[in-house]
């Protein structure tokens, strides 16, 4: 486990305590603790996302927000239109546009709870 003491944000009064307890730790393992404990994790992994934050995270790789547009196609819609408004990308090049026409040419997908996700992250 990763634990320090963050000296910048400690005083004579306080200890403030950093704790990173999977920091090392791989997807599997991630995946692994998941099996093991019988943890419920969010549909939308098993729905194709790899990652969850914010629906539409500027950090997110293309295909995730493909994902994220066709599980959630009105919150997209609201995005593209606010691209639009602003006249800005969304992502330095990558506009919400592109996302919304990729996602409308592979259709809405159903957020679905099947463990597929588990078994796929188990199974490489």
């Amino acid at each position: 486990m990763d634990v320090t003491t963050d000296e910048a944000a400690s005083s004579g009064r306080r200890t403030i305590t950093t704790w990173l307890p999977i920091l090392r730790w791989s997807d599997r393992d991630v995946w692994q603790a998941i099996a093991d404990a019988g943890t419920p994790y969010h549909p939308a992994y098993d729905s194709g996302m790899k990652r969850l934050s914010c629906s539409f995270c500027v950090l997110a790789d293309e295909d995730s927000l493909v994902t994220a547009a066709r599980l959630r196609p009105a919150l997209a819609e609201r995005y593209l239109a606010l691209e639009q408004q602003l006249g800005h990308t969304f992502k330095d090049g990558l506009s919400i546009a592109a996302i919304v026409a990729r996602a409308r040419e592979l259709g809405p997908l159903p957020l679905v709870a099947d463990g597929s996700a588990l078994r796929m992250a188990l199974a490489a």
